[in-house]
């Protein structure tokens, strides 16, 4: 049976909107999550040191050079802000993978669950997800600074590693991220079709959340949050649908 990139994307979409309501909660959950992390982890003095620092940047000075004429004391409240910045949003990725693959998983077996009941029964992956997650994001990170291109080829052998680990029973995040690599590559072209529409969809929706900056700050982040881990939401059920369909063309 051949797989193209098209159907693959008219299945997904399908799939999303008829369960749109499921991966909205999905979503929102870890969106706020992420959020409650954010302005728990991150001190209020702290981001009106940043706010401050940001608007004093010439627009015409570069960022290196901006970064040099900081203060030691500036660089390291950045540095520790964007630190635990990142620390928040990447538990609330953790958390929207494991539970939509979850949610995926008990669908497509036949089961009826709800998205919350998804959410809870993915809490007991979450050990095996964070090891999974935190390997490949430094692999994938180390292959972009050496270049662009080890990156992208790391990102798609990377890509089903999420799926392979919820769906296939008692395996190790490394035994997964393994089964992926093997593949993935023999239907690269796929993953690299929904990774450049990820990216693509991923930069307009910035567009169009930067004209909504009128908005307070928390309803803009959660907004913004939201629909972010909605297209993401997309993504996994593209390589949940892909990875189905790999095992019934080997079977």
């Amino acid at each position: 049976m051949s797989i193209t990139a098209n159907s693959l994307i008219s299945d997904s979409f399908n799939f999303f909107k008829n369960q749109l309501s499921g991966l909205f909660i999905l979503s929102f959950i870890s969106a706020t999550i992420s959020l409650i992390l954010y302005y728990f982890l991150v001190p209020i003095d702290e981001m009106v040191t940043i706010v401050k620092t940001l608007g004093g940047q010439n627009d015409s000075t570069s960022l290196l050079t901006w970064v040099s004429q900081l203060s030691d004391e500036e660089k390291a409240i950045m540095m520790r802000v964007s630190l635990l910045s990142l620390t928040a949003v990447f538990i609330g990725l953790i958390l929207l993978i494991s539970s939509v693959v979850t949610y995926l998983s008990e669908l497509s077996t036949g089961n009826s669950i709800s998205a919350l009941q998804a959410f809870i029964l993915s809490l007991r992956i979450l050990p095996s997800m964070l090891i999974l997650l935190v390997i490949c994001t430094i692999i994938i990170y180390f292959g972009f600074m050496l270049f662009i291109l080890p990156g992208v080829i790391l990102a798609i052998g990377f890509s089903l590693s999420p799926i392979i680990l919820i769906t296939s029973k008692n395996i190790m995040p490394l035994r997964a991220i393994s089964q992926s690599w093997k593949i993935a590559f023999r239907h690269w072209w796929l993953i690299l079709s929904i990774l450049l529409l990820w990216l693509a969809l991923q930069m307009l929706l910035t567009m169009l959340l930067g004209q909504f900056r009128f908005l307070p700050g928390m309803v803009n982040n959660i907004i913004s949050f939201t629909l972010n881990n909605l297209l993401t939401s997309f993504t996994l059920i593209y390589f949940f649908r892909l990875y189905m369909l790999i095992g019934k063309t080997t079977n």
